[in-house]
């Protein structure tokens, strides 16, 4: 049981030390450096943060069709899916 308990703590310093903070301004900039040829904030109008980094990750993995090949670090997708999810106006 003790050996339990210690894995599990393990398992949550290291779920909680690797969670990614999303950063709003840094999504606006990614946002503008590599998707806006196609993509305005406003088009997501209404999809919550989460969803849209669901879908950008999908996308980023090839599970997804996109127009082009799209390479985004972990913190760049949260980013930009923070970003979308504002609707712009963050």
């Amino acid at each position: 049981m003790k050996n339990l308990m210690v894995l599990l703590t393990a398992a949550g310093v290291l779920w909680v030390g690797t969670s990614i903070a999303a950063d709003v301004s840094a999504g606006k900039a990614a946002a503008q450096a590599k998707c806006v040829q196609c993509h305005e904030a406003d088009d997501w109008e209404g999809e919550s943060a989460a969803s849209l980094e669901g879908i950008i990750r999908d996308i980023v993995a090839g599970k997804v069709k996109h127009k082009n090949k799209l390479v985004l670090t972990p913190s760049e997708i949260a980013d930009i899916a923070a970003y979308w999810g504002t609707g712009g106006k963050g």
